[in-house]
């Protein structure tokens, strides 16, 4: 008898059987709509032509001052891509040094890597690093100047890719690609890089410069010796280890193989334009580079670049260095850094050399002297020592064993203070704060002032073996006249910045901005915003003494007609530890509205320093400052610093420290 109220259930096997099929289907749907697009894409993407690549590239790149004015415009010279007609015309080296930096399959693969596109969907996914283009693609990517993080840009890429293959022989596109690639320096092609790394034909490149300049395309920037000898020799080392392992040089060759030397970046060029221009230009293409926008997307585009460098400011920059160098030896190196606190915005820059393509002698790095001395004061004031505390300033004086000397001396060592010391340059007194605080607290404060944590590929302000002595605090720690201006912007409202050379890129055809380059500034000194700003507070009232306060509010010696709020410092550095000889000399201080930085040295001819010579040489910074700030300033309304509240010990106190002791009346908070 059949139960009406009984549920008849479908069987196990066929419910699955119906759910595979979906799937199936499903997928099924997939392919079909992925091999259709791929089909209907190959249809219609045409593969981008090399000759009427090298000819959409030949458009300038216009660099302006803040103020929309322009400043010069980047224009590839003539003969500055050269195509080559055949693969004969590059080197066996070159060729093979390609191929393992950028796809060792190259000649047995259809274009594109299956697995290589596996690894680039996951990095995309999970914002790694990684990649999966073969040679073909980035051929593709070089030529449209399409380089946008997207999965239809990359769908794209690879069907043009596979099109390509189809349609060309292998060397044709290994030649397109040799044609096109970005070598840096503002070489297009490999016959330009050839002349620009090495003055050479691509036909006569060996295996280690062939590995250099393979390795280029990726960073073109970043991996110049020139620019940066560390990521240079990491990526050269990487392209020849490739070659060894694809067996294109043996374990012999691999050996022989050296880190070459190249040519000065644009000894090859012969420009005509100023030096200090000349390296703001290469700050702004670095930073640029950086940001992704690599010059030859610039080129393609037309590009309009906005910079952060002030017209006037950096045409007093370049005036004032000029008249006191001139009558000056021809080894004296110097250089200027302005910066506005609060935005890290460039307003001058002034790389000293009076050469174009020279060092940058704004980024060497070289002993600050008593400039890194503010950030003595501010270690102290973030354990809750006040600059009312009393040091021992007497001079000569036995520390640790050693004896040490002040270049200058407390007006009163009963009165020796943080003001007094910093005032009266009394280095002993500096080196008792350095005792007490500690010296690792003293390279701690001046990291989160923005002085830079390497100097030379090196950690910064420490000893070979990595410990920090008290020695910090005489400035025997090279830094770099970047690194102090920065640092002197942080103090002036505690917020440290970001210093950079670009405020926006423009289209040139519609004129929209393309990217911004405002960085927010994060708070130096402490977590907490408000107690950065009073240790920075604090610090700039120690400074107010300061002899270049005196410089720039002194009408007698050339200063302002009217008082303006300033704190700054002066340094000398001895050379070899003797007292009458400079090694560089220092000017460093900063108002409400700028902080500017001025260095002083001298090198050989193979650019070992050398002893800063005479008076005038070892006081050209006071002067280049006064001329610069002066200028600057005049046109601009008086500003106050920000308020602060005291830290510690702030009065003036007047006990006299036993010789030998590090303070007296210490108050921690």
């Amino acid at each position: 008898m059949h139960d009406e109220s009984t549920v008849v259930l479908p069987k196990v096997g066929s419910r699955w059987r119906r759910v595979r099929r979906i799937c199936l289907a499903v997928v099924g749907g997939l392919v079909l709509a992925g091999v259709g697009a791929f089909g209907i894409g190959y249809l219609a993407w045409e593969v981008p032509d090399p000759q009427q690549v090298a000819a959409e590239t030949q458009q300038s790149i216009v660099l302006k001052y803040t103020d929309g004015s322009e400043m010069m415009r980047i224009v590839p010279e003539s003969g500055n891509r050269i195509v080559i007609q055949d693969l004969g015309e590059v080197s066996g080296p070159m060729r093979q040094a390609t191929l393992a930096a950028e796809d060792a399959s190259f000649y047995t693969n259809g274009g594109f890597d299956f697995t290589g596109i596996v690894r680039a969907v996951f990095a995309q996914l999970t914002g790694s690093a990684g990649g999966g283009s073969t040679l073909t693609q980035q051929y593709i990517k070089l030529a449209t100047g399409d380089d946008e993080h997207s999965y239809a840009r990359k769908f794209k890429e690879i069907v043009l890719a596979f099109k390509m293959t189809n349609e060309q022989p292998k060397d044709e596109i290994f030649k397109a690609y040799l044609n096109t690639a970005y070598y840096g320096r503002g070489a297009w092609g490999v016959h330009a890089a050839a002349n620009a790394f090495f003055g050479k034909l691509p036909r006569d490149l060996n295996a280690s410069e062939a590995a250099l300049l393979a390795g280029m395309v990726q960073k073109p920037s970043e991996n110049d010796p020139r620019v940066d000898a560390d990521q240079a020799n990491w990526r050269w080392t990487y392209v020849a280890d490739q070659m060894l392992a694809n067996r294109m040089v043996d374990p012999g060759q691999r050996a022989a193989m050296r880190m070459p030397e190249t040519r000065e970046r644009f000894a090859w060029r012969g420009e005509e334009m100023s030096g200090p221009l000349f390296h703001v230009r290469e700050r702004v293409l670095q930073e640029l580079e950086q940001a992704g926008f690599s010059a030859q997307n610039l080129h393609q585009n037309g590009s309009t670049v906005i910079t952060t460098i002030d017209r006037d400011a950096q045409r007093v920059a370049e005036s004032a260095m000029a008249a006191e160098a001139a009558d000056e030896p021809e080894n004296l190196r110097t250089a200027l850094m302005a910066i506005e606190p609060g935005t890290g915005a460039v307003r001058a820059y002034h790389s000293g050399d009076r050469q174009i393509g020279g060092f940058d002698w704004a980024k060497a790095a070289q002993p600050p002297g008593s400039t890194i001395q503010p950030f003595v004061v501010a270690a102290g004031l973030m354990e809750g020592y006040g600059i009312g505390e009393v040091y021992n300033g007497q001079s000569p004086q036995e520390i640790y064993g050693a004896t040490y000397r002040n270049t200058g001396a407390c007006p009163d060592l009963s009165t020796c203070s943080v003001r007094a010391a910093m005032s009266g340059s009394a280095e002993t007194a500096f080196l008792n704060m350095t005792t007490k605080f500690g010296p690792e607290k003293v390279r701690d404060a001046a990291l989160r002032a923005g002085i830079s944590p390497t100097a030379g590929g090196k950690p910064s302000m420490q000893e070979r073996d990595g410990e920090v002595g008290i020695r910090i605090a005489m400035g025997d720690y090279p830094v770099s006249t970047v690194d102090i201006a920065r640092g002197y912007a942080t103090l002036a409202d505690g917020m440290r910045s970001q210093p950079h050379f670009v405020q926006k890129v423009l289209d040139s055809n519609t004129g929209d901005e393309l990217a911004d380059f405002a960085t927010e500034p994060e708070s130096a000194f402490s977590d907490e915003p408000e107690e950065s700003k009073d240790i920075a507070g604090n610090v700039t009232e120690s400074m107010r003494r300061s002899y270049p306060s005196v410089l720039l509010n002194d009408p007698a010696l050339g200063g302002l007609a009217t008082e303006r709020p300033v704190a700054g410092n002066n340094g000398i550095a001895q050379f070899g530890g003797s007292p009458d000889k400079t090694l560089t000399s220092w000017t460093a201080g900063f108002t409400p509205q700028i902080a500017v930085a001025v260095s002083v040295s001298a090198s050989d001819e193979k650019g070992q320093p050398q002893p800063v010579l005479g008076s005038s040489s070892s006081t050209m910074g006071n002067r280049v400052w006064q001329q610069f700030m002066k200028a600057y300033l005049e046109p601009r309304p008086s500003q106050e610093f920000m308020p602060f509240n005291p830290i510690g010990n702030y009065s003036e106190p007047n006990p006299l420290p036993a010789p030998g002791e590090a303070m007296l009346g210490t108050t921690p908070r």
